[in-house]
């Protein structure tokens, strides 16, 4: 499965399903079945966010209790000042819950972003690629590998989840910290208060 998992996820993959879609849709001459592509991306966007409530569902029904302690790091706002780190308590179950749900964000905002682009400026492309894609992405989210493909907890899927962005640009202080160092220092910080 992992094999599969890393080919999936690799930007080869990704540059590699943009190029087959785009010239697929000069193949097909998207501009013929303009209506068709309309239902069939807002039926595969209905069918992905009925996904996201059925994983809700089977993690709900797992019921993991594990207490789940890391410290989340300082924030910063618009203005540049940063939230001094904060501690997280929580168990297995509600952190994967609250990771669905910015997955569901996430797809509202694609969901947005692709009828802006669609209806704005009359690109069909992207209604076909995300129909697809959509799915992909889906059945490739941490939690789906771990609610629905059975995976074990370990490696990258362990919890807290890394904060992972294009190219690695993540800085290793933005990263959830799991260490009891951290964790005692951020305890008695919120004992201060």
């Amino acid at each position: 499965m992992s094999k599969v998992v890393k080919f999936l996820n690799s930007p080869y993959f990704g540059i590699g399903s943009f190029i087959f879609f785009q010239q697929l849709s000069k193949f097909l001459h998207l501009d013929n079945h303009v209506q068709s592509l309309r239902f069939l991306y807002l039926f595969a966007q209905f069918v992905i966010l009925t996904l996201h409530f059925y994983l809700i569902y089977v993690i709900k029904n797992k019921n993991d209790q594990t207490i789940l302690k890391y410290v989340e790091p300082a924030a910063q706002s618009w203005d540049g000042t940063e939230t001094p780190d904060q501690l997280v308590n929580t168990t297995v179950m509600e952190y994967d819950i609250n990771e669905v749900k910015k997955s569901m964000k996430q797809s509202f905002v694609g969901i947005a972003l692709i009828a802006f682009i669609h209806l704005k400026f009359g690109y069909i492309q992207p209604l076909l690629v995300q129909s697809i894609l959509g799915f992909k992405t889906f059945l490739m989210t941490k939690e789906a590998r771990l609610h629905i493909w059975g995976a074990k907890a370990t490696g990258d899927l362990r919890r807290p989840f890394r904060i992972e962005a294009p190219f690695g640009l993540v800085s290793e202080k933005k990263q959830p910290k799991t260490d009891k160092g951290s964790i005692k220092k951020a305890e008695k910080a919120l004992k201060a208060e």
